[in-house]
């Protein structure tokens, strides 16, 4: 999946945690890009009830609550569709 989709999948993740964690919904999260070592590592979504980091390398969300506890992990693995093949 290229970089894009998979920010914007990423984005739809965040989201669907804050409303699950009973989370103010924001029209807009605040965004931010990572970088350890001069390299690329993720991004940080901060909305009004708490904020999510997003953890490239370890295919992983994880979604603070505003007092900084750690409310839910999410994996941003997309499931692989299956090919079929040509008859």
């Amino acid at each position: 999946m290229p970089h894009a989709e998979l920010t914007q999948h990423v984005r739809l993740l965040v989201a669907e945690a804050f409303a699950r964690a009973n989370m103010p919904q924001p029209t807009e999260f605040s965004e931010s890009i990572l970088i350890k070592g001069g390299n690329y590592c993720g991004r940080r979504f901060v909305g009004n009830g708490g904020h999510a980091i997003w953890f490239v390398e370890e295919n992983q969300v994880k979604v603070y609550s505003g007092n900084g506890r750690l409310a839910h992990v999410i994996s941003t693995l997309v499931p692989q569709t299956p090919m079929r093949r040509a008859a």
